[in-house]
């Protein structure tokens, strides 16, 4: 025992030591406890907003922050702090502690992925933006430009927004850079005054601008695609907006907290639906029940009550929605009667969009149904179907694994 207290205490400066050289992060401190050290050390701040499930996230804090090099940059020019973005039920209570800020943070400075690396000055204002994983070369790099106004992110983008003017294409630009370096807070403001400038936003080009411009039900397009339906399926295709709204307000209703695997209050997401959205509440209950019953592995009940749906809801159904109905019947479904029922589903949303999708989700419905020519047939469809490009090569690897298998008889 005393052989073994002596190498703990001999392996404990080593451990710490190991901690010190990365970046020191504030744990025990809040967030207006951080501003104050800043302020008072005349120190800019460094802000690691991440997630339990984020990958990148997880990379960064195991192979970058520790490192010497990356510690001996910030540990001198910053005062740093991570911020847990979600919500789990393992939650100590230092986490639970900056629930309330974490939602403030996230709303005010519209983060909108993850890991986002957020910097303000020693007074506490947000210069500059850093979002995704990197080497410790590329990271430092990045970091380096929050502490030189010329060189800051937002210090630039406040110019900029000055100068913009109301030039449709200017706008349009300057809206599409915020967003590729994932800036939340400039992409919406340059995309709203965009759609204010341009003629037209029912014209094509404009419609597509908006349909990747709008992700809440705070952005411009969000209210546009729920009035006037018509004009952007138009456009973009059958039920192409209410699906979108919908799939808008599910995220932000529903979905949100579901990640870190606290469970749903159905009660209290019916409820929000049925105050915020009275008309949609009734579908999108059921909708989200579906979705329940999935995750929950409870098909039978699926079974009983997306047949329900899909006949009382029909005609507002996307192609997309009754077709991943269909698929999820493939996959699980074992009965004749409701295998054949989700095939004309399949085909039904074929007719509106055709799509590899939907091909390879009638291949696997008519396997099942027995009749593997067919079903090669489609799958080769299917695989025909899908375009050139290395984005497309593992779905093409996965759709050729499909068919091999039916081309074997073998179990799907």
């Amino acid at each position: 025992m005393k052989k073994l207290l002596l190498l703990l205490t001999a392996w404990l400066p080593l451990a710490t030591m190991a901690q010190e050289q990365g970046i020191h992060f504030e744990h025990a401190l809040s967030w207006k406890e951080v501003k104050a050290k800043a302020k008072k050390e005349g120190k800019f701040i460094f802000m690691d907003c991440f997630t339990t499930w984020c990958g990148p996230c997880k990379m960064m804090s195991r192979e970058i922050f520790p490192l010497q090099v990356v510690g001996e940059f910030f540990n001198d020019k910053f005062v740093s702090v991570k911020v847990q973005m979600d919500k789990t039920p393992q939650d100590d209570e230092a986490v639970k502690s900056w629930y309330a800020d974490a939602a403030a943070i996230a709303k005010e400075y519209s983060v909108m992925a993850y890991p986002t690396f957020l910097y303000f000055s020693p007074e506490g204002k947000l210069v500059h933006l850093v979002v995704g994983g990197d080497s410790a070369t590329g990271f430092i790099a990045a970091s380096a430009k929050a502490l030189k106004p010329e060189t800051q992110y937002y210090t630039r983008m406040e110019t900029t927004v000055k100068q913009a003017g109301n030039q449709p294409d200017t706008l349009k630009r300057l809206a599409e850079e915020a967003l590729e370096v994932y800036d939340g807070r400039y992409s919406v403001l340059f995309a709203g005054r965009y759609l204010k400038a341009v003629p037209d936003v029912f014209a094509p080009e404009v419609v597509r601008f908006m349909d990747k411009f709008t992700r809440s039900s705070k952005d411009p397009g969000f209210a546009i695609f729920r009035k006037n339906p018509e004009k952007i399926n138009q456009v973009m295709g059958s039920h192409f907006a209410e699906n979108r709204v919908q799939q808008i307000i599910m995220g932000e209703e529903i979905y949100k907290d579901m990640r870190g695997g606290i469970p749903p209050d159905v009660k209290a997401v019916t409820a929000r639906l049925q105050k915020k959205y009275p008309d949609l509440a009734p579908m999108l209950v059921q909708r989200f029940q579906l979705s329940e019953y999935l995750r929950n592995k409870a098909y039978d009940q699926f079974e009983k009550n997306v047949q329900a749906y899909v006949k009382k809801y029909n005609k507002q159904l996307s192609p997309s929605e009754l077709n991943g109905y269909a698929r999820s019947i493939g996959r699980f479904g074992t009965d004749t009667a409701m295998l054949r029922t989700a095939l004309a589903w399949s085909e039904s949303a074929s007719k509106e969009n055709a799509t590899p999708d939907a091909a390879t989700v009638q291949a696997v419905l008519w396997y099942k149904l027995g009749d593997a020519a067919k079903a090669v047939s489609m799958q080769e469809t299917a695989v025909n179907m899908l375009p050139a490009g290395e984005e497309y090569k593992y779905m093409r690897e996965s759709y050729q694994k499909t068919l091999d298998k039916m081309k074997k008889g073998e179990k799907l």
